[in-house]
């Protein structure tokens, strides 16, 4: 397997397995190391919270079981193949340039992080890898998780029910980052499928694997609608053979075959290739300078009454977003008066958008967000956090695209952290363009700590280049971006001002060369009137006016030719109907010639812009008359005769013209004002009918109003009944599961966890996937029966540990009489036990003593017939007890 692993024979760095494990996690690496191949070629770092004031023995023990050198980490040793590197008590581990390095802890205990800290930055230096956490109780680990899957690497975790401790893989679970959950000796044999799904990706030759990616993403767009084909392709590599890994495919080719008989895993890419990963008040430092240099800017150049409006993109599952709107609440606080508060957030990810929706997150978030915050703006449930009512109305979560759909509009601050990382440079600056049309000048940008607005320094100033945060410029309206929002096979090619493309020696471009030096110059102009393209020659027909540079042509033609020009674009565009202009005089260089406009809509796709063909024709110079009348001869007459005739037929024609399009817009406007007089009509029978229906639903309000109040008032008797009730499931301390008809759990109370290995999370999976410490296997067909016969069971059951508990098992019956599940609960009652065995063996001693009496008695002489009624009434006795 060393020789097909082979990464450092390639000339790659040798690949990362980073295991985490707390409580008990001795005996699962022990476990891990006895099952995993010696020769994969990784490298292996075990990060165990280690007692800082002790000597650690792991190195020793895990030596024990495994064939590889198992060395505990002192200095900054290089990396190896085949090896296992131990952390040292008190020390926290780093990759650097191929090593790792060893440094003491910088945070006070109680506040260390070992396995985050390891995790994000195998991310961060190498891109991928392996993560396994394993068992352990906590949080450390499930933030480090997220930034490897986010880094384009593998996540494996111990399965809950086969941890020890199983805390620390559940945190990491609920991330939703891992891609493998098994039993610890099943981890080793799912990381070597993973490697050689790996090892089958880089083999694949660069033409073949391009063409197979190209075949991919085709069949993606196809499925989901996205195009990713502008991301950059290194990215897009590192997606896909993660999903390879994860399915465990050989090969492109094999992965390809996959993807299109499995229609779920189309939607599991396209996850991928989101890379929905984020947490909250990501890079520290980045949000303090936010929070210190814009966040109060907003609020300074925002009236009261207006609305502040903050539009972050890519939120993922809405930790960023939750993140600002804890910023601005903050800054809110401190002022006497503070405008409305409104978040968009927007992604694509349907279920990282649930996620944001909800608003749940696991503990480990405490990692991330201060003590005096979680309590201010989080409620603590049972194994989560929940965002409060007044962080959670500042947000709307939205399904969006940036890169397709329209942007939102007048926003005061953008976020768009770790997105443009992923695309190619042309469609970063177009989002940058986006970006700047989007805020209102002057307000800000803000972006991850790798991406950069400095590419575009006509639109965006820096303001922190530190945290990435910039200033949108004035809008310059000499400079407009056009904003392709459209996949490139959904969108035409639309040259630029000034552009030419590149030119052939092929006949067909030959051709089209000669046309465009032999044909009368022409514009091809936008719905807009804006020019798009000039021919070689149109130049002779442009002279811009004094004033800013406009780019409409009839803005900047011949000042003669402006009037007719527009009027035949107007024509053009709404009648779709091509038209030729009356010959104009126009003055070129001191002489005047005719020139004729022919002005056409171009033929398009459905989906194109409309567009124009402006074509000028010159007739020509015309003949000036001198003028000295005594030199005029009478053929020089004639011809001025003649000119002037045709100039009169030309100005006749012109003004018929006009005539006729008076009469025709006459017309129009007659028509249209018929069809205002309809519309007002109706509109005044609309506003009665609505003044009616406005009656209606006031009184409809009035009513709903009552029916609130009484809500109100049944929700929070329903509040005071659900707090007895907690209150006093508590206090008793009897264990109790309420299971539906199929066994599945309903409910259950605390105490139960100390039988069951279940927890609130566990609510709707089947009571026989759990394990428990009963030793006794017939609670699933107890159940059965109850529910079968509907007669209530009663019996003693002993537990692992030696003590005896009362297990009754009854039907649940709803209000309505039905039954609906089953009821069990388990009552403690070995004191009880304990005592009745005492009793039990205080009787026997009393008993065996009576008969050493009754024996001893008859060799004293005791008369034998009043021994044996005192006998009998003693066995009596001892009978009924």
């Amino acid at each position: 397997m060393k020789e097909d692993a082979g990464f450092t024979k390639t000339g790659a760095q040798t690949p990362i397995c980073a295991i985490g494990a707390s409580a008990g996690g001795v005996r699962a690496l022990q476990t891990f190391f006895q099952n995993v191949d010696p020769q994969l070629g990784l490298a292996y770092v075990v990060i165990l919270h280690l007692a800082p004031d002790y000597p650690s023995q792991l190195a020793e023990i895990l030596g024990q079981h495994t064939q590889m050198d198992v060395l505990q980490v002192e200095d900054s040793p290089k990396l190896k193949p085949d090896c296992v590197y131990i952390i040292a008590p008190g020390r926290e581990l780093l990759i650097e340039d191929g090593r790792i390095r060893s440094r003491p802890f910088k945070e006070p205990r109680g506040k260390r992080a070992p396995i985050n800290s390891f995790f994000q930055s195998v991310a961060e230096v190498r891109g991928d890898g392996f993560a396994v956490v394993m068992t352990g109780s906590g949080s450390d680990g499930a933030i480090g998780v997220s930034y490897i899957k986010e880094a384009g690497g593998v996540v494996l975790v111990q399965d809950p029910r086969d941890a020890e401790f199983p805390t620390m893989p559940r945190n990491a679970i609920a991330t939703g980052g891992a891609d493998f959950i098994e039993p610890v000796a099943q981890l080793p044999e799912r990381i070597a499928e993973v490697l050689r799904s790996k090892l089958a990706l880089y083999r694949t030759e660069q033409e073949e694997a391009e063409r197979l990616v190209e075949r991919i993403l085709s069949f993606l767009r196809s499925r989901t609608g996205h195009d990713f084909s502008n991301y950059k392709s290194a990215t897009v590599r590192r997606r896909i053979g993660r999903r390879m890994q994860i399915t465990r495919r050989d090969s492109l080719e094999s992965y390809l075959a996959y993807l299109s008989e499995t229609p779920e895993e189309a939607q599991e890419l396209f996850a991928d290739l989101l890379i929905s990963v984020t947490s909250f008040f990501r890079d520290q430092d980045a949000f303090d300078a936010l929070a210190t240099d814009v966040i109060p800017a907003l609020f300074d150049n925002c009236a009261t009454e207006d609305t502040l409006r903050v539009w972050t993109v890519g939120c993922a599952s809405g930790e960023e977003a939750y993140s600002l709107a804890i910023l601005l609440l903050e800054e809110a606080a401190k002022r006497e008066h503070a405008p409305a508060i409104q978040i968009f957030a927007s992604d694509l990810d349907e279920g990282a958008l649930g996620t944001a929706r909800e608003g749940r997150y696991p503990r480990s978030i405490e990692a991330a967000i201060s003590e005096e915050r979680l309590k201010r703006f989080f409620v603590e449930e049972v194994g989560h956090y929940r965002v409060r009512k007044e962080v959670r109305d500042l947000v709307l979560f939205a399904h969006h695209s940036a890169l397709k759909d329209p942007p939102f509009m007048r926003m005061h601050l953008i976020t768009c952290r770790n997105l443009m990382i992923y695309l190619k440079r042309e469609l970063q600056q177009q989002l940058l363009a986006l970006f700047h049309y989007a805020l209102r000048p002057g307000c800000f940008l803000f972006l991850g700590s790798s991406e950069t607005a400095d590419a575009r320094t006509e639109l965006f100033a820096p303001l922190n280049r530190d945290a990435r945060t910039y200033a949108a410029k004035p809008r310059s309206a000499a400079s407009v971006d056009i904003l392709h929002q459209l996949p490139k096979d959904h969108r035409s090619e639309i040259p630029t001002l000034g552009t030419r493309k590149m030119q052939t020696s092929s006949p067909g471009s030959a051709h089209s060369e000669i046309l465009e030096r032999t044909s009368p110059p022409s514009v091809l102009v936008d719905e807009e009137q804006r020019i798009l393209n000039l021919s070689h020659n149109a130049g002779r027909f442009i002279q811009p006016p004094e004033g800013p540079m406009s780019q409409e042509l009839p803005d900047v033609v011949r000042p003669e030719l402006r009037a007719e020009l527009r009027s035949a674009l107007h024509r053009a565009f709404t009648s779709a109907e091509p038209s030729i202009s009356l010959p104009i005089n126009v003055a070129f260089d001191g002489s005047r010639h005719r020139v004729l406009m022919y002005v056409a809509p171009s033929s398009s796709k459905p989906h194109d812009a409309p567009q124009a063909l402006v074509v000028f024709m010159d007739g020509g110079p015309i003949e000036e008359t001198p003028d000295n009348d005594s030199d005029i001869d009478a053929t020089m007459g004639v011809a001025e005769i003649r000119r002037l005739r045709e100039e009169l037929r030309s100005a006749q024609e012109r003004l018929s013209n006009s005539r006729r399009e008076h009469e025709s817009s006459i017309q129009e406007l007659r028509i249209a004002n018929e069809e205002l007089q309809s519309v007002n009509e109706e509109y005044r029978s609309t506003a009665e009918e609505l003044e009616t229906s406005k009656e209606e639903l006031q009184s409809i309000n009035e009513e709903l109003q009552t029916v609130n109040s009484e809500l109100k008032a049944k929700l929070d008797n329903i509040g005071t009944a659900h707090s007895d009730l907690q209150n006093l499931v508590n206090a008793t301390e009897i264990g109790t599961l309420f299971l539906d008809p199929e066994l599945r759990i309903k409910m259950l109370t605390p105490a139960v966890e100390k039988l069951f290995s279940v927890t609130d999370s566990d609510v709707g999976r089947p009571i026989t996937d759990f394990t428990h410490k009963l030793a006794y296997d017939g609670v699933e067909s107890d159940a059965r029966k109850v529910l079968k016969t509907l007669t209530p069971m009663e019996d003693e059951v002993e537990t692992e540990d030696g003590r005896w508990l009362m297990m009754r098992l009854r039907p649940y019956r709803t209000v309505e009489d039905r039954i609906d599940g089953v009821v069990l609960s388990f009552v403690d009652i070995s004191e009880r036990q304990a005592a009745e065995e005492a009793l039990r063996q205080s009787k026997e001693h009393y008993r065996q003593m009576l008969e050493r009496f009754y024996d001893a008695a008859l060799q004293e002489g005791v008369e034998k017939t009043a021994l044996d009624r005192a006998r009998e009434k003693l066995r009596s006795e001892s009978n009924k007890d």
